[in-house]
């Protein structure tokens, strides 16, 4: 089944690139058998052992190029099964909610194939190739749907992409022939760490593709022209989010392959991420648009979690997890928020539309919801990730921990800021209309699963302590 839910999405986007004729209905149909694929997989989710490698279930292993040790490897842990329901059921939505052309839809369901792969390879060549592939259709729907400053866009993000990804393929190869494994497939690249001098260029190739990927400090400059120059939907936005994978492959990959070269830039890291997360914070408070706003949020609460998971920590490194899992859903929600207001107003500044609450109650109130979750108010998806990130890095560094928590308090100020401005400031002659019933079922499945996250979090986090713990214990820790 983990087949069918992989390559589902990427047949389906084929299939309307070739016959837009087939509509968004049958975008919809893929888009909703793999969120249900996605949720078997996790019900039938039964984890044994208590190290690295040990939890992964529904494994596939089919030599590719036996000869240099590439394999088509699949395989879900906790982290990647949570991850996979959050891409999929945020897929679900937007193609669901967002008015744009059926091939666009169509790239976002092929892009859906490439996440979900970066998720499932247990295979390092095969991870590079999803990694690195999933990079095109995010691409295509800005060059095709995009706005009139595209290019500039285009070329910033291919530009930081190509930075990270050359050094990245060099530690590819240096992490097996250099660690002596007899292949590139996850078990044995776990069994043949690579030490010693190499070790810490080789983390090094990976933290610059993957603090791209993760938009930590200095490496984050792309994606606010990004997400401006997107379609207005917020459907590419939304992918984006997806995209931004960098914690989870620090967590399955670098970390965990390179140990000592982790040691080597922890500190560097932690530094950036807090450091990142305040900045971040500072420029999304004085964002004009809404766009702006939640890239800066995005790559604040991103460094929040990237905090955590350098901490090395067992509650670090599931508060990392569990804020990707979670921004994934309400950042790429709130994107599609954003995307009805424009419908409706045919602008994303925040200042010139004002007081929408009066005419829009129902709009109004799930935009409340979103941002109470992107501010991490306890009760939504926001809180616990955040919460656990914090508690795992304050065992490493308080003062760090401390600058990054001004970070969150800082979001409470811009998020609200802005959504007063909008929604609850005297209102313009203008009259918008509020939700359709298409947008309510949007609205009420998105709530639904805020709610789900942030009130039961055991439901999700009993399946990521085992991880944490066992990378825990490559540093001598069990907390």
């Amino acid at each position: 089944m983990i087949h069918v839910g992989l390559w589902l999405p990427l047949l389906a986007g084929i299939a309307l690139l070739l016959l837009p004729s087939l509509g968004r209905t049958f975008a919809i149909v893929a888009a909703a058998v793999t969120f249900v694929i996605s949720l078997v997989l996790f019900a039938g989710y039964n984890p044994t052992g208590t190290m690295l490698g040990q939890h992964i279930a529904y494994v596939t292993q089919i030599p590719l190029l036996q000869e240099v040790g590439v394999y088509y490897a699949l395989g879900l842990d906790g982290a990647g099964l949570l991850l996979w329901m959050a891409v999929s059921l945020t897929v679900l939505l937007g193609v669901w909610i967002a008015d744009v052309p059926v091939r666009f839809l169509a790239l976002a369901l092929i892009m859906q194939t490439g996440l979900m792969g970066i998720f499932a390879a247990n295979d390092l060549v095969l991870f590079y190739v999803f990694f690195e592939a999933t990079l095109i259709p995010s691409l295509l729907m800005l060059w095709f749907y995009g706005g009139l400053d595209r290019l500039r866009a285009i070329y910033t993000f291919a530009i930081f992409t190509l930075v990270g990804s050359l050094p990245m393929l060099a530690s590819v190869f240096a992490v097996r022939y250099l660690g002596g494994s007899p292949s590139f497939l996850y078990s044995d690249l776990l069994a043949h760490p690579l030490g010693g001098a190499a070790a810490g260029w080789a983390f090094l190739g990976f933290l610059i593709a993957f603090a791209v990927k993760t938009s930590l400090f200095p490496l984050h400059a792309w994606q606010p022209p990004f997400n401006r120059q997107n379609h207005p939907s917020g459907l590419a936005d939304a992918m984006g989010t997806l995209y931004k994978v960098g914690i989870f492959a620090f967590f399955k990959w670098a970390i965990p392959l390179v140990p000592s070269g982790f040691q080597q830039w922890q500190g560097v890291v932690l530094f950036l991420a807090a450091f990142g997360a305040i900045y971040a914070a500072w420029l999304a408070f004085s964002s004009k648009d809404w766009k702006t706003l939640l890239a800066y949020g995005s790559i604040s609460h991103m460094s929040i979690g990237l905090l955590g998971l350098f901490s090395g920590t067992s509650q670090g490194t599931v508060g990392a997890l569990y804020v990707l899992g979670a921004s994934m859903i309400y950042t790429g929600a709130m994107f599609l928020f954003v995307g009805l207001v424009y419908k409706r107003t045919g602008g994303l500044e925040v200042a010139p539309v004002r007081g929408l609450a009066k005419h829009a109650p129902a709009l109004y109130v799930l935009g409340m919801f979103l941002l109470f979750a992107m501010i991490g108010l306890p009760g939504l998806s926001g809180f616990p990730g955040e919460f656990l990130a914090l508690l795992g890095a304050y065992k490493v560094s308080p003062w760090l921990t401390f600058i990054a928590f001004l970070s969150v308090i800082a979001a409470a100020a811009y998020a609200l800021t802005a959504y007063q401005k909008v929604f609850q400031e005297v209102p313009q002659t203008q009259t918008v209309p509020d939700l359709n019933s298409r947008e309510w079922i949007f609205a009420s499945v998105t709530v639904v699963a805020l709610l789900l996250m942030g009130l039961y979090p055991k439901l999700f986090t009993v399946y990521l302590e085992p991880l944490g713990k066992a990378l825990a214990a490559l540093f001598g820790g069990s907390a």
